[in-house]
């Protein structure tokens, strides 16, 4: 009886999608309404239309990154507009002709994530000098600003110079990178505190992330293969299966135990069940939100993709940045746009009282890794 009560609750936790144009889609459910009327000042109508647009531009994206190749330079959303970059002006009319506003850059998308992943691949530690000290140094994430075609280094104030001598290092000129100073590291969003979503060894608590045909997904922090996962009230809900966490990812897959129901649905907060329909991702300025079980339903946009991130764990790679509060407790909860799954939260920086910079395990890498089926409503 706890497990059903606990996997309607999760049902609940999980956020609500709305898709492409269909009866469902038409209509979002009052909570996410409320959540992007406080967080991105939408009405109804707008809230609605944003998110339909956003949902449909995935395809002409999709549609334009084969067809322009190694010219592609990324894609956003800007004003309700898709924007798409490309180093080639003779491939303008081809981006208009798809339903998007062309922009020529100098950088290929490839150019800059080629950039990206040679850092990945370095030590990049600060040694401590004299003058600098450890509160004071640190490079927090890096990732493409595909609107500023550029790679973007976020470092703490004693480490700006040694982020532009990395980005030297990866072979960028000064035009190509921008270091943003920044005056905190990340953190994971993980908590010793009890009460409601899972308990990891009858200890930290998480939220989970999305419903699978065989248990559900959550953060990789949140526990390693071999851990326990139960209730609150201790009932067992199963064991971790898998978990990557620092490294190539942020994701976890929890087998659940025999007789668990599990639904395609997420925790509205009071306002009853989300469903969830898919898990289309979305492009760089879309409209996200993010449901936990510390502090609700929250709203945002997508600033980055595949960032890398730095925690005191480790690095980890291949993470959406966004702008969505998140605070502890909160790992491993869903993101989502519409009733379309786009993943589970990570770590990031502030709260939901002055705002912050959090970051997500997109949902297709966990599902793709494991083998697994997402369950849809």
């Amino acid at each position: 009886m706890e497990l059903t009560k606990f996997l309607a609750f999760l049902a609940v936790v999980l956020p609500v999608a709305y898709g492409a144009p269909s009866p469902v889609a038409n209509s979002l459910h009052p909570e996410i309404l409320a959540a992007m009327k406080r967080d991105l000042g939408l009405d109804a109508t707008q809230a609605t239309a944003r998110v339909a647009r956003e949902i449909s531009a995935a395809n002409v994206i999709e549609q334009l990154r084969a067809s322009t190749g190694s010219s592609f330079a990324g894609a956003w959303m800007a004003d309700g507009a898709l924007n798409v970059g490309v180093t080639d002006e003779a491939l303008a009319a081809e981006v208009t002709a798809a339903g998007a506003t062309p922009v020529i850059v100098a950088n290929s998308l490839s150019k800059l994530e080629e950039a990206k992943l040679a850092l990945d691949n370095q030590d990049i530690t600060q040694a401590n000098t004299l003058a600098t000290r450890d509160a004071d140094s640190g490079i927090a994430a890096y990732y493409v600003d595909v609107a500023a075609n550029k790679l973007i280094l976020e470092a703490l104030p004693g480490s700006t110079a040694h982020a532009e001598a990395l980005a030297a290092q990866v072979g960028l000129s000064a035009s190509e990178f921008e270091v943003v100073t920044v005056n905190e590291m990340p953190t994971t969003f993980a908590t010793v505190r009890g009460g409601d979503a899972y308990l990891i060894n009858r200890a930290a608590r998480c939220s989970i992330g999305f419903s699978v045909t065989t248990g559900f997904v959550s953060a990789g922090h949140c526990g390693t293969a071999g851990s326990t996962a139960t209730t609150s009230a201790g009932a067992s809900l199963g064991t971790f299966s898998g978990s990557v966490f620092p490294g190539s990812a942020d994701m976890s897959y929890i087998r659940t135990v025999s007789g668990t129901t599990l639904t395609g649905q997420i925790n509205g907060y009071g306002s009853g069940n989300l469903p969830v329909s898919g898990s289309t991702a979305s492009a760089v300025g879309s409209s996200i939100c993010r449901s936990g079980s510390t502090s609700g339903v929250h709203c945002g946009t997508v600033r980055a993709l595949s960032a890398t991130v730095t925690y005191a764990e480790g690095r980890v790679t291949g993470l959406t940045q966004t702008t969505v509060c998140a605070e502890p407790g909160d790992s491993g909860g869903s993101y989502y746009t519409g009733a379309q799954a786009q993943g589970v939260t990570s770590g990031g920086s502030g709260d939901c009282t002055v705002g912050g910079i959090t970051y997500f395990q997109p949902v297709n890498e966990i599902l793709s890794t494991y083998g697994l089926t997402l369950v849809r409503s």
